[in-house]
């Protein structure tokens, strides 16, 4: 790999901040978008205005032609400069140089901008105006163009303390325009090469993406990567499931080109033309949307956040962009493939080689080349039982719309049930039932559908709606008596059974020898 030695340079922030305006250094899409809060913009000046230190600044000077930013908070960029390469990219300094940029050239039209920064001459303080502006407050954007600057300052000459806000307003122009920063340039390298700098010295943490690199990749004045993934994302909000990653979305779109959704596989973008871009990206939007349907209608899950792993959403969306109209066999098999990977964590460990190995699958089954997408007569669900409720864990949200699958209308001790955990995954519509043991608590196997506080009361035997919470009168009978053994055993039959059905595989389950010994269970292994 050949990187060009790093040039440092000494440059003054002013002539920086007026490149950035006028489009000859570019702000790549690649960044984030600027979040710095009125707080940080305004300590960042008063740095300057004090002569402290700010840090150095990165750029990259290159050939290529990638997306940037035309507007900067509503701060339009130069657009004539921004079609001329090679030129200069800023990895570092993004936050700051928007700042000064904002400041010192905002027009002025809304009032609550914020860029509607002014300095107190008195008190020698940036602020932003809430109340009447009084004489003594100068505007930042008067600083920089000399007519702007002299027609403020005329406006002291009948004020007593004249003399003070001029020496005070030359002051602050003269901390702007002198105040100078070291700025390393690097070459013409790659964006795969720029992307470690870009991680290493990012100032926020904030690591490049491989969406990040493909929208600044793959853009062209034909297709804008970014504006795909965003159509995609309202297509997916408007059928009710929000917060899909860009991420999830560009595998999908790497899949719908014929690639692979492995990292190496979705760098393959960059060799695709715009015409296949766009095609990939109109196959998603169609393929997402059937898929999104089919996991409400068939598997009676609303909302993203309940799918145990989000493969599971990109190989669904891969198999109905190849099989648009799959039959009731294909679907029913779907289903249990579906809780099959949900319940055995199948995708807990996925490699390099599964994920190439799992794309290929979906796409022969979508295809008719095979018949099946896995073969097992029997699997273990002790994970799925005994591990602690987490619903960031993928067991505990199994276990969540294991619970949801049967869409109860009333909870057990008979109140009306808000359907609104459909939409929100908090662990707050969850409780426990079960003996009164503190690890026992804390397990998948102990919760019900619970989305109220101290309202539960007894449960009348006999309730013939006690198995839509997976449970039975055996399992009541096991709580109030507080026998954890016959509970577990009890409604790890249930659960087990349930599998069964869904998976069309045997369940087993064992507990943990350090539970066994906590529970005092007699026997651990059950085969249903």
């Amino acid at each position: 790999m050949q990187i060009k030695d790093p040039k440092p340079e000494i440059q003054r922030l002013e002539e920086l901040a007026i490149q950035v305006r006028d489009g000859e250094i570019k702000l790549p899409m690649f960044q984030r978008p600027f979040v710095w809060k009125p707080t940080d913009m305004l300590n960042l000046l008063d740095s300057i205005y004090k002569g402290y230190p700010i840090g150095s600044l990165l750029l990259w000077n290159s050939s290529q032609r990638l997306s940037s930013e035309r507007h900067i908070q509503g701060l339009s960029v130069n657009k004539e400069n921004s079609l001329f390469f090679p030129t200069n990219y800023l990895l570092d300094g993004q936050q700051r140089l928007t700042t000064l940029c904002g400041a010192l050239f905002w027009e002025g039209n809304d009032q609550s901008s914020i860029w509607n920064i002014h300095f107190d001459l008195i008190t020698e303080t940036f602020f932003y105006p809430k109340n009447e502006i009084q004489l003594h407050h100068f505007p930042l954007n008067k600083l920089i163009k000399t007519s702007d600057f002299i027609k403020q300052c005329m406006k002291f000459e009948h004020h007593s303390k004249k003399e003070v806000y001029y020496a005070v307003a030359e002051r602050l122009l003269k901390s702007l325009k002198d105040y100078k920063i070291a700025v390393v340039k690097i070459g013409d390298m790659t964006i795969e090469e720029v992307a470690p700098i870009f991680e290493r010295i990012n100032s926020t943490g904030r690591k490049l993406t491989m969406v990040d690199l493909m929208m600044a990749a793959t853009w062209s004045n034909g297709f804008d990567l970014n504006a795909e993934i965003r159509v995609i994302k309202e297509i997916a909000n408007d059928v009710g499931f929000f917060e899909i990653s860009d991420q999830i979305i560009l595998r999908s779109i790497s899949a719908a080109a014929d690639l692979g959704i492995n990292k190496e596989d979705i760098q393959k973008l960059r060799t695709k033309k715009p015409n296949e871009l766009k095609n990939a990206c109109e196959q998603t939007r169609v393929a997402i949307k059937a898929a999104i349907e089919f996991i409400k209608s068939e598997l009676n899950i609303h909302d993203f956040s309940y799918i145990p792993y989000a493969f599971q959403l990109t190989y669904l969306t891969e198999f109905f962009r190849l099989n648009p109209s799959p039959s009731g066999d294909k679907k029913d098999h779907l289903k249990k493939w579906f809780w099959f990977t949900s319940a055995t964590r199948y995708f807990g460990t996925s490699n390099t080689g599964q994920v190439s190995k799992d794309i290929t699958l979906i796409r022969n089954y979508s295809l008719n080349k095979i018949q099946a997408l896995f073969d097992s007569d029997e699997i273990d669900i002790s994970k799925l039982l005994f591990d602690n409720f987490n619903l960031r864990n993928a067991t505990s949200t199994t276990f969540s719309i294991l619970l949801g699958r049967m869409d109860p209308q009333v909870t057990i001790d008979g109140i009306r049930i808000d359907t609104s955990y459909k939409h929100n995954k908090k662990s707050e519509f969850y409780t426990s039932f079960c003996p009164n043991d503190e690890t026992l608590k804390k397990m998948n196997i102990s919760k019900i559908i619970y989305p109220y506080k101290d309202h539960f009361s007894d449960i009348a035997e006999g309730d013939d709606y006690l198995g839509l919470h997976l449970l039975n009168v055996n399992c009541i009978e096991a709580t109030y008596n507080n026998n954890t053994n016959d509970y577990i055993n009890i409604r790890a039959s249930i659960v087990a059974n349930l599998i069964k059905d869904l998976t069309g595989c045997k369940a087993k389950f064992s507990l943990d020898p350090i539970l066994i010994e906590t529970f005092n269970v007699d026997e651990q292994d059950e085969d249903f």
